[in-house]
């Protein structure tokens, strides 16, 4: 059995022997994952996904990394040490959290969770912090999958995934472990983890606290909360059969000023999951599974109460076999059952079951050529309901067929060429009264229609003794992308293209640099009768503001084997707007800087500091250029302590 080494496109990775689990130093490296090693029912699945990643571009940064980097914004970090997300004006802050992949048509990428169909939820609303749910500690990495992934993971798709792997007790024996941060913002966050594992069993389990007293700095928050946990639990049947369960909870509780008056909002999130693999033989395996995810936002004082809750039940069968001495394939087979609930301020309560069938394959030459192609058919039903009302059914297709085609090949022995073609789709439920009760525009063609993309990328992997660069080429077109415009909800389509490069240099044993660089080439938007929209996709006369380019870097130095120094940079240039008259608003760049220092005081205990921000930043792409920035009572500068120790 072959296993796949799934080099990432990202370039980060802490691992020191002499620094407890938990409490990792912060230094840069290749990251490897070894997938489908850990139980034998796994290794056929992990074979064949891996050969149907081999022509696509991933970002991958570590959970010592987000640890390390920015333990209560998880994105921040993924900002930081990855390429693939575009920050749009106001979410490069200290709280924001962008989860738009390559793709401006659309409000985030949904998110997977150890690799099972990707999920959106009720997002976190009013100020503060937003991507609370997974407690930083229990990471094991966080990775930026890019271009359409309709196949593997279904809704929300368009421009890729976002895919949190959670640690697991099969890697730990008897393990605990407590980790502290406080902030000069008035911030201080509480984390803990016990594993432990055994022939037949396993366990993983994490708990989090978080409390921030702001007293309006900034102006709109006065103080937040959150709390929650999550369980992972293991259990070998036998050496052919595991069972895994995963249970997650998250509440945030933000106390906000709008129009100087304080306002409190509420965000609840739980998330449940059971696989079951199953080896047949050698060659062939069986996984089936089940996940329950319910969220909701409330904010009484503007009488918004949203929930998403969806429900998903799916089964593959894989097989992994050679066909000749030359020859390898690896495919499956597979079906999923989607079933979600959106309610919107008590005026919209909407179902959605969607029914899909998946196929795939790779076919593997002389070890170096890879071919990949997969297939989903997916049948929509929508049951959409305004103020008790059932309204027409206008859904222009109950069907969306989605495919992707990839070939992988080494020109040389550390130069790896790779292409692909391959298309997502979005349900967009966000549009069912995120325009008011604005109808849907059938009359100009745009009708309501499920958001399909279509992307096409190349790139090359040059590796070299001490480190890598990678090149990736793309160009993703989004039709059917909903906007608000004079009272009805038309389409448009979006088309643009990009270019990423990631880099990976280890000086000597004790030095790494890595960075990665974004450009955005062109974007265009146009209605669905023709005419050009320019780049503005969404509200009115405001257009889509377009970061041309973000760079990012990192360095690390392990000056001894108990301290080691890190430094994180991100620079964004100016956004610029093409309004619909043509008129282009261009609003300032912003640039970030944070130092950090961990030093292992026992076998048990490591100390950090982290200076956040250390140029005292406050705008954030915010500022019309021209325009004197209003930054006043907006963080800037700070100081962080922590510590972690395991038991």
């Amino acid at each position: 059995m072959r296993v796949w080494l799934k080099l990432s496109g990202a370039t980060i990775l802490a691992t020191t022997a002499a620094f407890p689990a938990g409490a990792e130093q912060f230094q840069l490296d290749t990251i490897v994952v070894v997938d489908g090693a850990s139980h034998p029912s796994q290794q056929v699945r992990a074979q064949v996904e891996g050969a149907a990643q081999q022509s696509r571009t991933t970002s991958t940064v570590d959970g010592s990394v987000v640890q390390n980097v920015s333990p209560v914004n998880k994105l921040d970090a993924v900002r930081y040490n990855t390429t693939g997300i575009l920050n749009q004006p106001g979410t490069g802050d200290r709280f924001g959290a962008s989860t738009k992949i390559r793709t401006f048509g659309d409000w985030g990428a949904a998110e997977s969770i150890d690799g099972l169909p990707a999920i959106k939820s009720a997002g976190e609303e009013g100020g503060g912090y937003s991507n609370t749910m997974i407690p930083s500690i229990a990471v094991d990495r966080i990775s930026v999958l890019k271009g359409g992934r309709a196949v593997g993971y279904g809704d929300g798709t368009d421009g890729g995934v976002l895919e949190t792997r959670i640690k697991s007790g099969r890697a730990y024996t008897d393990h605990g472990a407590v980790s502290l941060d406080a902030s000069s913002a008035g911030e201080a966050l509480v984390q803990a983890e016990a594993a432990d594992h055994g022939e037949q069993w396993d366990y993983y389990a994490a708990l989090n606290g978080f409390a921030g007293d702001y007293d309006r700095e900034p102006p709109n928050l006065e103080s937040q909360t959150t709390y929650g946990g999550l369980g992972k639990v293991g259990l070998n049947l036998s050496e052919d059969t595991r069972i895994e369960l995963l249970t997650i909870y998250d509440r945030s509780e933000p106390e906000i000023y709008r129009n100087a008056v304080q306002e409190d909002v509420s965000t609840e999130q739980s998330y449940s999951a059971v696989t079951v693999d199953h080896r047949l033989s050698e060659t062939t395996s069986l996984r089936a599974g089940a996940l329950y995810n319910d969220s909701r936002s409330l904010w009484e004082a503007r009488s918004r109460d949203r929930s998403v809750d969806t429900a998903v039940a799916f089964a593959d069968a894989y097989t992994s076999v050679a066909l000749s001495d030359d020859i390898h394939f690896d495919g499956s087979l597979g079906g999923e059952y989607r079933h979600t609930e959106y309610l919107r301020d008590n005026q919209w309560e909407n179902t959605f079951a969607d029914v899909a069938a998946i196929a795939r394959g790779a076919l593997t030459f002389d070890d170096n050529l890879t071919l990949s192609a997969g297939l989903r058919n997916t049948w929509l039903t929508n049951d959409i309901v305004l103020n008790g009302v059932t309204q027409p059914d206008n859904l222009e297709s109950d069907t969306v067929f989605s495919y992707e085609l990839g070939a992988a090949y080494s020109v040389l022995e550390n130069t790896r060429l790779r292409a692909s073609w391959a298309t997502g789709y979005n349900r967009f439920y966000e549009k069912y009264g995120n325009f008011g009760s604005d109808p849907l525009d059938t009359t100009n063609g745009a009708g309501d229609a499920v958001v399909e993309s279509r992307t096409a990328e190349i790139g090359v992997r040059q590796t070299f003794d001490r480190g890598y660069v990678d090149l990736a080429l793309y160009n993703i077109v989004q039709d059917n992308v909903p906007r608000r415009n004079n009272g009805a909800i038309e389409s448009v389509e979006v088309d643009q293209s990009g270019l990423e490069l990631e880099m990976l240099w280890q000086l000597t044993d004790a030095v790494a640099l890595s960075g990665g660089y974004m450009y955005v080439i062109d974007l265009e938007a146009t209605r669905a009768d023709g005419t050009s929209a320019n780049s503005n996709i969404f509200f009115g006369t405001n257009g889509t503001s377009v970061p041309k380019h973000q760079l990012n870097g990192r360095a690390t130095w392990a000056v001894t084997d108990d301290l080691s120094l890190w430094t994180a940079a991100f620079w964004s240039s100016g956004y610029e707007a093409v309004n619909f008259d043509g008129s282009v608003t261009e609003r300032d760049g912003y640039s970030r800087f944070d130092l950090g220092a961990a030093y292992a005081v026992a076998d048990n205990v490591v100390l950090r500091g982290r200076v956040e921000n250390l140029t005292d930043e406050k705008d954030f792409g915010t500022t019309v250029k021209g325009v004197a920035a209003n930054d006043g009572g907006n963080i800037g500068r700070v100081f962080w302590l922590g510590a972690d120790v395991v038991f």
